[in-house]
């Protein structure tokens, strides 16, 4: 999975509402902030796994006002519907409008990665690498950006630094459901079967959405085993209706 940029909602249990009212302001031709507005709707529609549904209210928040979030979160729903292509031409203008954000720079190496760019996403992860470690120098105890240092060494195919990150994020911050989920992704891409089930049992504890987990084509290669089957039918029965 990559990592997004969102409006943080805190509304998911609400969110009926919360769409209604930012789909009524919206409509409205005299709101300011109307691409801001469609831009959390479509926000929220991707926190609840909803690819399809959060494209069109993205769509018309770009085209009121082009904003490298949203073009980060139109990326993101492409990207778990396997529109790869579509996902980078998406980052690309995301990195474009911030190209010193280690997120989305990050973001566009998993779409190139996963459009079949190979050389173009090891590249790109090495620039997302450089703006973490920057990150780091002003602020040396943010764990999430720890955690996309593991991930980007990972997925560029140093496996033994993506290990020793996630730990050292992991020890940063112990209960981050976001870090745990990281972890379950390097031991995934380091072929840690085991433990990549343990990190992934954990973070479904801690409510880490089961179709952002379904979707994510970094654990592919657990998706047919049995161990993913009961772990989804168990957390599937245990969600709220």
């Amino acid at each position: 999975m990559l990592r997004r940029i969102l409006i943080a909602l805190g509304l998911l249990a609400a969110f009926g509402i919360f769409a209604a009212k930012n789909q009524q302001a919206a409509n409205s031709p005299a709101n300011p902030t109307k691409a801001a507005h469609l831009n959390n709707v479509g926000a929220a529609y991707i926190r609840l796994g909803k690819w399809t549904e959060s494209i069109p209210p993205l769509q018309k928040a770009l085209q009121l006002q082009p904003d490298a979030d949203t073009y980060s979160n139109l990326g993101t729903a492409y990207f778990y519907l396997r529109r790869y292509d579509d996902s980078v031409k998406m980052f690309e203008k995301a990195v474009d409008l911030n190209p010193k954000d280690e997120i989305v720079t990050g973001n566009l190496a998993d779409a190139y990665r996963w459009s079949g760019r190979l050389q173009q996403a090891t590249a790109t992860y090495a620039k997302a690498i450089a703006l973490a470690y920057q990150e780091l120098q002003v602020n040396p105890r943010a764990a999430e950006t720890v955690g996309d240092l593991a991930l980007y060494y990972a997925k560029k195919g140093d496996i033994e630094n993506g290990e020793r990150y996630i730990r050292q994020a992991r020890s940063m911050d112990s209960s981050d459901v976001q870090l745990i989920y990281s972890q379950a992704q390097v031991y995934a891409i380091a072929g840690k079967q085991d433990l990549a089930f343990k990190a992934l049992r954990e973070a479904f504890q801690k409510g880490f959405s089961l179709e952002e987990a379904q979707s994510d084509p970094e654990l592919a290669k657990l998706k047919g085993l049995p161990d993913f089957v009961k772990l989804s039918a168990e957390f599937n029965r245990t969600r709220p209706n």
